[in-house]
């Protein structure tokens, strides 16, 4: 079963694109949330009921239910919507790009502090109205210096073989293998392998950590 957390304004179909895109199946549960406090017209609970009608109208047997945050509260807002995102047991799938700011912003922050269990990242464009699955950047992880020298090295060039990095570093190539198992645990790079040579590339996460660190440095 797939939990689908999304931050929901006036507009359903920022909603039901993404969950139709995605897949929806009997058990789904659909958590739209909205701020503490809503506009005196209707139009916010006019594309609940949108929501809620169409997609029960697609797949019967799913729940839709609203969840409120306390925008008034940056903080809180944040750690509210880290409770919410931890809190399914099964697939979690969560919508970004609808909804007030006021709860976007810290339901994004949330999101990206928890990317690591998160499943599936949905986006639908105002400007093209496609959906787009992104990959969440994991902004916090773990590496020893000389870990984060390799990927250094890695970022540097963007693609790069491991003999080649083992040449550029001057390391043994077990000590690029560990480097690399590490790295890629932490979600800052990709390996595969091409014919017999084994590749290396940075993630975004790779990549906003070597820039954090060279900022520092500076």
């Amino acid at each position: 079963m797939r939990t689908y957390l999304a931050p929901i304004g006036f507009n359903s179909t920022a909603i039901t694109r993404p969950v139709l895109s995605n897949g929806i199946d009997t058990g789904d549960k659909i958590i739209l949330i909205r701020p503490t406090k809503t506009p005196t017209d209707d139009r916010a609970q006019n594309a609940v009921n949108e929501v809620t009608d169409f997609l029960q109208e697609v797949e019967p047997e799913i729940t839709v239910t609203t969840q409120t945050i306390n925008h008034t509260d940056f903080e809180t807002a944040i750690l509210q919507c880290s409770d919410l995102i931890q809190a399914p047991t099964d697939t979690t799938a969560v919508i970004l790009g609808g909804g007030a700011r006021d709860i976007l912003l810290p339901f994004t922050i949330a999101a990206l502090a928890h990317a690591h269990t998160i499943n599936t990242a949905l986006f639908y464009s105002d400007l093209s109205q496609n959906v787009s699955t992104w990959t969440l950047p994991t902004l916090t992880i773990s590496t020893t210096q000389q870990t984060r020298k390799t990927l250094q090295a890695i970022t540097s060039t963007n693609k790069i073989s491991i003999s080649d990095l083992t040449a550029q570093t001057n390391k043994s190539k077990s000590t690029i293998t560990r480097h690399l198992s590490q790295l890629e645990a932490e979600g800052a790079i990709t390996t595969w392998k091409e014919g017999k040579t084994k590749f290396a590339q940075p993630t975004t996460t790779g990549k906003l950590f070597i820039n954090q660190h060279l900022h520092k440095s500076t």
